[in-house]
């Protein structure tokens, strides 16, 4: 049962701790039942909208959308970063990472019923500038109770601490398309799921390797995702990330 978060949510020392020791943690009762229904007309008003959404999984044989996102949905409705919810993650990421940590980015990913794909393992920080290390959080909020049938997050510890593993487009050639890191049976040969109920929420840090099966259950996972990021840390030199810089890496491109 959902119940009132309040005003605050207050991070303990025994939480924070497991944050940044094995890179990823839930929340629970961060959000009223009110404010997930404002989330949920939103999100599926957004969704209903075909010119919005991008294929993160491409089609199916029958033309169904696998993994379709929407990016940004903040930047089309700006009452996304009035909610409640919001300013309470946003004091949630200054708990830790510290007063400057601000919000930098939103999405939406939709794991349709009964088809469509996982979420293939790979690091956020695979998509980022690789001039920078960044310190970011990912808030992953799902908008019903999530099971791993359902398709919910998993993670592999301590791999936060590391550094970026090669990565490959899921769609060969298609940048807009999930990053895959190589060596999946790996990782998930060291998952730990983190089934998530309605009203709880998800952390993990950028560089932290996560992943979320297909949804194999009889109803769509919808998820809501804000990122908070503290000031990022110049490279001395450019972390190497050759799939941004050809999206075939690391098979060639076809000949024309």
């Amino acid at each position: 049962m959902i119940t009132n978060p309040g005003t605050k949510i207050v991070i303990s020392n025994e939480q924070r701790e497991s944050f940044f020791h094995n890179g990823f943690i839930r929340l629970d009762n961060v959000i009223s039942e009110e404010e997930l229904n404002w989330y949920r007309d939103r999100y599926d008003a957004m969704f209903e909208d075909e010119s919005k959404i991008k294929q993160l999984g491409g089609k199916d044989g029958s033309g169904r959308a696998t993994l379709p996102q929407i990016l940004g949905p903040s930047r089309e409705n700006p009452e996304f970063c009035e909610q409640p919810y919001f300013e309470r993650m946003l004091d949630v990421s200054r708990q830790l990472l510290g007063p400057t940590a601000a919000f930098k980015f939103d999405h939406m990913i939709l794991k349709p019923a009964g088809f469509g794909r996982e979420t293939p393992w790979h690091q956020d920080q695979a998509y980022h500038q690789p001039t920078h290390r960044y310190l970011n959080i990912n808030f992953w909020m799902p908008l019903e109770d999530v099971s791993i049938e359902d398709g919910c997050m998993q993670y592999v510890r301590y791999t936060h601490g590391g550094a970026v593993v090669p990565h490959r487009y899921l769609i060969p050639g298609c940048n807009t398309s999930a990053l895959v890191a190589d060596n999946q049976d790996f990782w998930m040969a060291n998952a730990t799921p983190l089934p998530c109920p309605a009203g709880s929420v998800c952390l993990h840090l950028s560089y932290c390797m996560h992943y979320a099966s297909a949804n194999t259950s009889s109803r769509p996972r919808r998820a809501y995702i804000s990122i908070f990021e503290a000031d990022s840390e110049p490279l001395a030199e450019p972390i190497h990330l050759p799939w941004q810089e050809d999206p075939y890496w690391p098979d060639l491109a076809p000949q024309a």
